[in-house]
């Protein structure tokens, strides 16, 4: 593989130049904030030629099926990798080794080991490598961890996240779901532990720290090889216990916003509560988060209301800004590869009938 070099960005007069390594739903959540964020859409790729050609003509970009071609390019200096979670580590690795800055989309990869050998290639090479975990630009999570700060050692924290998907409760259910691997499986590498806790074990970790010991259980519906709900039991470092759940419902009007998501996180302290209240992760441009902090010596209830805001649009311009100063990526490949390690200690407790687990860490 060619190593392609140039100027760093954000010297001189240059903007930074992005290439688009699959253009799928999410893609158009990462092209569109860059460019709101200033920066030029260079390059485009997906291995269905006409997809790609579609995002490509909006920025008059180059397009290709290859996603050599992009990391290759001597005018890309940052990727964002869009496609399925089994084909992150090879794209990234590849990334790195050209010296290029990379935005993995989550999970960082679909197994800890993999996840683990990307955290190394980051520093061994030195190059920026950050995991698009977008809860965490939300700025009640923001205001919430410098609240924390404040508040001493977490004693406990209850982390509920509940997706509407009620064709996962059709009878029968869609075929495509009931084949091995199922639609779900081969395009996300696992059920809702994937899809949608890997955010708040995310959440979790940067709440509170790295969890030392799991039990987890799941649950599914005859003939599906992913879990549609999971339950765990996290230690946290400072001797306290996360209890977690995920699940894809068929409530369609439940949730802070009444509108089947239903996502809130319990965060108790010595010194105090804080309650936060996600908005659906599309539409976060509709709703403002809700964080609510309840004085334990006072007894007083403080609610912060927060304006909705694009949080896409704030994680991209987060990106280009820390990739462009030389900044810490947030969140870093380490914190991609925490996430990866604890849902294979979950799905492995789980699998040994609920066994408590302790969670070793291959890279700090």
């Amino acid at each position: 593989m060619k190593r392609a070099t140039r100027a760093a960005p954000g010297k001189g007069n240059d903007m930074t130049r992005v290439g688009i390594i699959g253009c799928g739903y999410i893609s158009r959540l990462h092209y569109e904030g860059y460019e709101r964020a200033g920066a030029k859409i260079v390059h485009v790729c997906d291995i269905r030629k006409e997809a790609a050609e579609a995002v490509g003509s909006r920025y008059s970009a180059r397009v290709s099926t290859d996603y050599r071609a992009v990391i290759e390019d001597r005018d890309v200096d940052l990727v964002s990798v869009c496609t399925i979670a089994s084909t992150h580590k090879e794209i990234c690795l590849a990334a790195l080794a050209c010296g290029k800055g990379v935005v993995c989309e989550k999970t960082l990869t679909d197994n800890a080991a993999d996840s683990a050998e990307l955290v190394l290639a980051s520093r061994r090479t030195k190059a920026f490598l950050s995991v698009a975990y977008m809860k965490n630009y939300f700025p009640a999570v923001v205001q919430a961890k410098q609240m924390l700060a404040e508040m001493g050692d977490v004693t406990s924290i209850y982390v509920r996240t509940w997706h509407f998907h009620p064709q996962l409760w059709q009878s029968p259910a869609p075929e495509d779901v009931l084949q091995h691997p199922s639609r779900i499986v081969r395009n996300y590498g696992g059920g809702m532990l994937v899809c949608g806790g890997s955010h708040v074990l995310n959440l979790l970790c940067g709440f509170a720290g790295r969890p030392t010991k799991v039990i987890g259980a799941m649950q599914s519906r005859p003939g599906m090889d992913f879990d549609i709900q999971t339950n765990a039991m996290l230690w946290l470092p400072a001797g306290g216990v996360a209890h977690f759940e995920a699940f894809w419902h068929p409530f369609a009007a439940i949730g802070y916003e009444r509108n089947g998501w239903d996502e809130r996180i319990e965060i108790n302290t010595a010194k105090g509560r804080l309650e936060l209240y996600t908005v659906l992760w599309n539409g976060s441009e509709n709703h403002g988060a809700l964080l609510v902090h309840t004085d334990a010596d006072t007894g007083r209830v403080t609610e912060y209301r927060f304006p909705a805001v694009n949080v896409f649009d704030l994680e991209m311009a987060g990106m280009i800004e820390a990739f462009e100063t030389g900044g810490l990526a947030t969140p870093s490949a380490a914190d991609g590869y925490v996430v990866d390690e604890l849902i294979e200690q979950i799905t492995s407790s789980h699998r040994q009938g609920g066994k408590g687990l302790p969670v070793t860490y291959r890279v700090q």
